[in-house]
């Protein structure tokens, strides 16, 4: 590990380098976090939900004073 950080710290583009590897390393773990628990949560209310339409937009606000 000691020898790990020194080549890490060795340099500015090597730690450049190893900061964006970790850090897209990180966003896929993420990523695939956050859409693991999607899958659940859709698979178990369904989708849309109640307050959205078929696309999944938010359904416009019916006035009740409108003629329409």
């Amino acid at each position: 590990m000691k020898e790990f950080l020194k080549f890490v710290l060795s340099d500015f583009w090597i730690w450049l380098g190893f900061i964006l590897i970790l850090g897209q390393v990180l966003n896929f773990i993420l990523r695939l976090y956050n859409k693991t628990w999607r899958h659940l949560n859709i698979r178990k209310h369904g989708y849309p939900p109640a307050h959205c339409d078929a696309d999944g937009n938010f359904k416009p606000i019916k006035d009740a004073t409108a003629n329409d």
